[in-house]
């Protein structure tokens, strides 16, 4: 029979666990919610460029769109946050193997996982 402070040893040990588990995917969901500002960031972009080319396509002017300062501009935000969003998800992988490395394992919850990408292949 255990004594009270092999109990309460093992009790602090597995708050300890749950501790080091709630940091770990408390700092993994922070970064999916920055993956999720750039995700809306880059779709905006998107649409602006879209919106400008097509607005210059119905005007006739599409010779030299590409040359243009406004859909360069367009051209370089929207390369920029893919590239950032790239950089969120390592991160995001790195904090995940870290964690899991600790032996840390998220117990699994019903439904979809939070941690799940909501939008597959883009970028």
């Amino acid at each position: 029979m255990a004594t009270k402070r092999q109990i309460a040893d093992m009790l602090r040990g597995r708050l300890a666990d749950v501790a080091e588990r709630g940091r770990v995917l408390g700092q993994a969901l922070g970064v999916r919610a920055d993956m999720a500002a750039t995700r809306r960031r880059l779709r905006a972009a998107l649409a602006d460029l879209g919106e400008e080319v097509h607005t210059r396509l119905r005007a006739g002017q599409e010779q030299g769109l590409a040359a243009e300062v406004r859909v360069r501009a367009l051209q370089d935000q929207v390369d920029g946050l893919k590239a950032e969003l790239r950089l969120q998800e390592m991160e995001l992988r790195r904090i995940m193997q870290e964690g899991l490395k600790r032996g840390d394992r998220p117990e699994a919850a019903p439904g979809p996982s939070p941690l799940r990408p909501d939008v597959e292949g883009e970028g």
